[in-house]
């Protein structure tokens, strides 16, 4: 799967931790050097980590990814603090990922998608 990020071409792969070691600790990541987001093959199987809905679970941590792909890309990785980068906080990266369908939706109902 491939996504475009402000012109940019991701490829948005599957591996599992043998194949790709930093995703030992994460389910998801985003190599901006490299332009790959590499997603846990396990982010789709039931832990005590994950919810039962595993493809909304997996889709959440896919446009994760996407969102910090998206803030690298447009500078703003460079623009951030260099000891605390506020583009790579985890917990906003989740906000938008997690807010984002809930907005995009809005815009729709109101006719205010562009």
């Amino acid at each position: 799967m491939k996504a475009n990020i402000l012109g940019t071409e991701y490829k948005i792969m599957v591996k599992s931790v043998e194949e790709e070691p930093r995703l030992k600790s994460n389910w998801g990541l985003t190599d901006t050097y490299t332009k790959e987001i590499l997603i846990a093959d396990d982010c789709d199987k039931e832990t005590n980590e994950t919810c039962r809905n595993l493809i909304k679970f997996k889709n959440k941590v896919i446009r994760h990814e996407i969102i910090h792909a998206f803030l690298y890309e447009s500078g703003m990785k460079e623009c951030s603090s260099a000891t605390q980068s506020w583009v790579e906080n985890e917990e906003m990266v989740d906000w938008f990922a997690i807010q984002m369908p809930k907005i995009f939706k809005v815009y729709k109902e109101l006719k205010i998608e562009e």
